[in-house]
């Protein structure tokens, strides 16, 4: 026997109350609030912002496109000479070009074991530059100046002034000038300062500080450089040169080999070639070079005359160096990089970038369907 008046009883069935009846051919849950999706302004900015990535892939996705067989350019120095507007900026080309490694840099990332080298091409007017990944580098690579990459301009490069600051505080490059160039840049020049193109030529700016190294040909003397095991000392060098008829003028003591002992002498025309076999049959291994003397001398201390270089010295006697006697004028100058300058990428080829071709299109597909649920929010 059951207890019935400890359970309730259930309603009976019957139409709802009034007031909650809904009317008829209604649905009844029409009056529940709907989602509406995020804010139109988010949906908004979603798009802008991969529209926005996108827009800063385009060099690589254009380069991604580009024609996977490289461009031959030929000698950079051609290349430098052309207008920038017939550039093939962005493109996989191939470069000949002698590399200045006297000026190149070593870049590496911090806190990684990577680096690269980074150089400019002789004779291009420091307009093109190399980066080069390879570490070691390959003999195949090293055999050959030929560069084959990626041509971008220099200004593109997010770390464009970083370098640029770099080189010129802290990077030189040795630069030499034929004699006459120079001693005409000195008649035409008033203010102190040079604008001359080196032997490769690369335009040089020199300031009145900046030092010309010179080196001067001393007529009817010669160097030479014995070795110590068949003239022991000076003494008896110098007797060997002076049996033969010849002057010691000088005895440097800048010899290469420390197993050499160096001397400046000269001999009368007449006897100097009897004089030189002679001393070369005792030392077969016997140096002869042509003596010279160096003079660094300021540009704002240089003049120039019809024929010759003048050194204006304070309160002394001007020193005249004939052009016909100069053997050669070098200097030490800044590496400054041109505002057009180009840079190749070595080895970075079109298809190494086909991953940029991926991130777009889920970039693009992340902001239309941004923009589809934008559109469908406004049509509800």
């Amino acid at each position: 026997m059951t207890d019935e008046s400890k359970t309730p009883p259930l309603p009976a069935a019957g139409p709802l109350p009034d007031g909650l009846a809904a009317p008829a051919g209604q649905d009844e849950f029409a009056g529940i609030p709907s989602s509406r999706g995020r804010h139109p302004a988010i949906a908004l900015g979603t798009a802008a912002l991969a529209c926005f990535l996108i827009f800063q892939l385009r060099s690589d996705l254009r380069y991604a496109l580009s024609p996977g067989v490289a461009q031959d350019l030929g000698d950079a120095r051609r290349l430098s000479t052309t207008k920038p507007e017939a550039w093939p900026v962005n493109r996989y080309v191939r470069l000949a070009g002698h590399a200045d490694r006297e000026s190149a840099v070593v870049l590496d990332t911090q806190g990684s074991w990577h680096f690269t080298q980074f150089f400019r091409l002789l004779g291009t007017n420091n307009r093109i530059f190399v980066r080069r990944t390879a570490d070691p580098l390959p003999a195949e690579l090293a055999a050959h100046d030929v560069f084959v990459g990626r041509l971008m301009r220099f200004s593109d490069l997010s770390f464009q002034e970083a370098i640029r600051r770099h080189f010129v505080g802290h990077v030189s490059a040795t630069h030499f000038f034929a004699p006459a160039d120079v001693r005409a840049a000195l008649a035409q020049s008033s203010g102190g300062s040079l604008a001359l193109t080196d032997l490769l030529g690369d335009r040089v700016s020199l300031a009145a500080n900046d030092e010309l190294v010179i080196d001067m040909d001393r007529p009817g003397q010669m160097r030479i450089e014995l070795l110590r095991e068949r003239f022991s000392d000076q003494a008896k060098a110098r007797a060997a040169v002076e049996q033969q008829g010849g002057q010691v003028i000088e005895t440097p003591s800048d010899a290469v080999d420390p197993k050499r002992l160096a001397l400046v002498v000269a001999f009368p025309p007449e006897r100097r070639d009897q004089a030189l076999q002679t001393l070369g049959e005792r030392d077969r291994q016997l140096h002869i070079q042509p003596a010279r003397t160096t003079h660094k001398v300021r540009v704002a201390d240089l003049g120039a005359t019809a024929e010759a270089m003048v050194v204006k010295s304070a309160g002394a006697e001007s020193q005249v160096f004939p052009v016909a006697q100069i053997q050669g004028i070098g200097t030490l100058a800044a590496v400054q990089i041109s505002d057009d300058a180009l840079i190749l990428f070595e080895g970075e080829r079109p298809r190494d970038h086909l991953k940029s071709l991926i991130i777009a299109a889920f970039l693009l597909g992340f902001a239309v369907i941004n923009l589809l649920a934008l559109r469908r929010r406004d049509d509800t």
